[in-house]
């Protein structure tokens, strides 16, 4: 089934799972336990459209924009920002907040 699954959403969905893991692990605060699966998504959608550009920056961009987003629902939810991002192999490097 993976087969199936076009190379950029692919990336976009390793991407979104690399940035939520990152930030999950330093963030402060408590979430409810189905917020993953949203925040996800989330990701998903802002970094997708991005991933085809080739442009490090806008993904980036992208990411924060959630996190920002979500962080604005949550008050109690702080934690740090996505500095870069390889859209290769999906790994992302973090900056505090």
């Amino acid at each position: 089934m993976d087969q199936d699954t076009p190379a950029s959403d692919r990336v976009a969905r390793t991407i979104a799972e690399n940035v939520y893991a990152a930030y999950s692990r330093q963030m402060t605060g408590a979430t409810h336990p189905q917020t993953e699966q949203t925040m996800l998504a989330r990701l998903v959608e802002a970094i997708r459209p991005r991933v085809d550009r080739a442009e490090p920056g806008e993904v980036i961009e992208a990411a924060n924009a959630v996190l920002a987003a979500w962080e604005q629902q949550d008050p109690g939810v702080r934690g740090p920002r996505i500095a870069s991002v390889d859209l290769a192999g999906g790994a992302v490097g973090l900056r505090p907040a």
